[in-house]
């Protein structure tokens, strides 16, 4: 199991790094802005509007950069406000602006001063400002047409709004982790699998996902996850390896009863539907298949009292757990957390070796 974690962590690390070899415009503008001495120059971008006052400037640029359309602003405030000069080639100086596809725009800014030029075929167009910049940031977003594509690591999670239907590939930048309680359905004979036992389930969602949004609210996601599921008795039966045969059995006589359990690792793709409801809740429903790729028996007991009292772990592994299962799943979310519920319509384990039981599970999910 650790094996099988490790190899996907490392899998979503280097497909991450090599992501991040390409860097786009939103980025750049963000380090020019963290500089106290830098220069950004873009060059034909589609849209430069500027809007001008005595204490502050905006600056937005909207075009693309290598097949990514982009769309930033620059928001500066001077305090003290020494002076801000404009100078016009061709541009009359009153009001906001907008330059239709110029040739380039340049930002710099040293030893508190800042200069935003914007050339055009047969016009020049500048500002200097003096003093301190404050309260300067940027609120960017970038995108082509159809994809979008996040990586991790970066300077702020961008949540991106359109219009249009669109594809997006993330990886590691929409991550879920959810808790849960463990039960189980149409169980075996003998079996005492419920919520009331503290099984629990641990999840790790969406280190990569897609996504398709045909509309704004709507959307049809593929993610791809990790999957721990705990299912435990804590009556007078166990889970018990006997020959190559999972059976239910009594504990020995007087042992005084810890705790039974199967533990299952499965390597997870759901596929849910998610139609947006309010601003603040959605639904989604949807299967989730299961790559159970580990799965072990732990029992704890204790047989007799006082200092002859003596504590026993009986464990074991390849207890035959069906290799694909599936569940189907439900979410009500409402921001910032989502509760889901799963069921699985087929048993987990072969039940030509071992007892039969249905998963149920249901908790709380939280974006990471």
């Amino acid at each position: 199991m650790k094996r099988a974690l490790f190899t996907t962590l490392l899998l979503a690390l280097t497909m991450a790094s090599h992501a991040q070899g390409y860097t786009s415009m939103n980025t750049r503008a963000e380090q020019y802005l963290r500089n106290t001495q830098d220069t950004l120059v873009i060059k034909n971008p589609k849209v430069v509007t500027v809007d001008l006052t005595t204490e502050s400037y905006s600056i937005r640029v909207e075009g693309e950069h290598n097949g990514y359309d982009y769309d930033i602003t620059l928001n500066t405030r001077i305090e003290p406000a020494h002076y801000i000069s404009v100078q016009a080639n061709n541009i009359a100086d009153t009001g906001t602006k907008e330059f239709h596809n110029p040739l380039s725009i340049t930002l710099m800014k040293n030893d508190g001063e800042s200069t935003v030029n914007i050339k055009g075929a047969a016009y020049t167009y500048e500002i200097k400002s003096t003093g301190s910049l404050h309260n300067t940031k940027t609120i960017s977003k970038e995108s082509d047409s159809n994809w979008d594509f996040n990586i991790p690591f970066g300077n702020a999670k961008r949540k991106k709004q359109h219009t249009n239907a669109h594809f997006s590939f993330d990886i590691l930048d929409d991550l879920e982790f959810g808790l849960g309680l463990v039960s189980a359905d149409k169980q075996a004979p003998g079996m005492d699998v419920g919520f009331g036992n503290s099984g629990w389930e641990f999840i790790l969602n969406n280190l990569f996902k897609w996504e398709y949004r045909p509309v704004r609210s709507t959307s049809l996601s593929l993610g791809f996850g990790v999957d721990w599921r705990n299912y435990r008795m804590t009556g007078d039966r166990r889970f018990l390896k006997q020959d190559n045969n999972i059976i239910i059995a009594p504990y020995p006589e007087g042992a005084d009863v810890n705790f039974s359990r199967i533990k299952v690792f499965s390597m997870t793709l759901e596929l849910l539907l998610r139609q947006k409801i309010t601003k603040k809740v959605s639904v989604a429903a949807g299967p989730v298949v299961n790559f159970n790729t580990h799965a072990s028996i732990k029992t704890r007991y204790a047989i007799g009292k006082g200092k002859e009292k003596k504590g026993f772990k009986e464990t074991t592994s390849n207890i035959h757990q069906k290799p694909v299962t599936f569940d189907l799943k439900g979410v009500l979310s409402i921001d910032p957390l989502s509760f889901y519920f799963k069921y699985s319509p087929v048993n987990t384990l072969e039940t030509a070796f071992g007892p039969a039981f249905r998963s149920m599970s249901a908790g709380v999910l939280i974006e990471l």
